[in-house]
């Protein structure tokens, strides 16, 4: 009759001994295999969140412009008073035709990739901020109604973030600036071929503008035009490649 394994039997004692081993390992095995577990999940969980986590504001999700072409997001543009009173169609600048536009209010972008007025005219990044010439900045607008394609700033009293941003020689570039304190800011370029690339915000707003980046190749700096809040920090740079 086989052993039962009755408590104070020495066979019983065995058994147990012979046993305990088994189940130490087994254990051991098992919390191995949870803690190799766990790291699997961080692994994914980082993978996931590199791929799929908040973007750098100065990147753009969509192709940088380069010389000669609109934004791959840029809308078509529709000149107002193209149409006449009986319905009759008025002479549009050559300019304008198939012309698009990254933001409502900003200036329109040619076919061939130039920044123009609303008469179809290349705007002036030397001239008089404002001015009929000059590249305009739009009415405030939503940040997360901007394309892609749109470089995104903010600054407050930390600064500009981010503090440099990167463009293509000539390419159309469309700059959003976001007040993100209780402040007034003025986006400026200290170059003067620039001076005309301006744009003011009001404490939490959103403005934008578009121009032509220039041609030559370099570092152009930047800073808010408020006195005082350059020497503060809020400096920054754009770089042209």
């Amino acid at each position: 009759m086989a052993a039962l394994g009755i408590p104070g039997d020495p066979q019983a004692k065995n058994m147990d001994n012979t046993n305990k081993p088994a189940g130490e390992s087994k254990k051991k095995m098992m919390i191995i295999l949870g803690l190799v577990a766990v790291v699997a999940i961080i692994v994914v969980a980082a993978l996931m969140s590199n791929r799929g986590g908040v973007q750098n504001p100065g990147e753009n999700a969509g192709a940088t412009p380069v010389a000669g072409e609109a934004p791959a997001d840029a809308q078509p543009y529709m000149p107002e008073g193209t149409t006449g009173a009986e319905g009759e169609e008025i002479n549009v600048p050559e300019a304008l035709k198939e012309a698009t536009i990254t933001v409502v209010g900003a200036n329109p972008i040619s076919k061939d990739g130039t920044v123009v007025t609303t008469e179809g005219v290349a705007v002036k990044n030397d001239a008089v901020p404002m001015s009929p010439e000059a590249p305009k900045q739009t009415p405030p607008v939503a940040v997360t109604e901007l394309p892609s394609s749109v470089i995104k700033l903010s600054v407050s009293a930390a600064g500009w973030s981010p503090a440099e941003f990167s463009v293509n020689a000539g390419a159309p570039v469309t700059v959003a600036i976001t007040s993100d304190d209780d402040f007034t800011h003025v986006f400026m370029f200290d170059n003067p071929s620039l001076a005309a690339v301006a744009v003011g915000v009001s404490p939490r707003e959103t403005r934008a503008i578009t121009f032509n980046a220039p041609s030559e190749k370099g570092e152009y700096t930047l800073h808010c035009d408020v006195p005082g809040h350059s020497g503060r920090g809020e400096t920054g740079k754009m770089i042209v490649k």
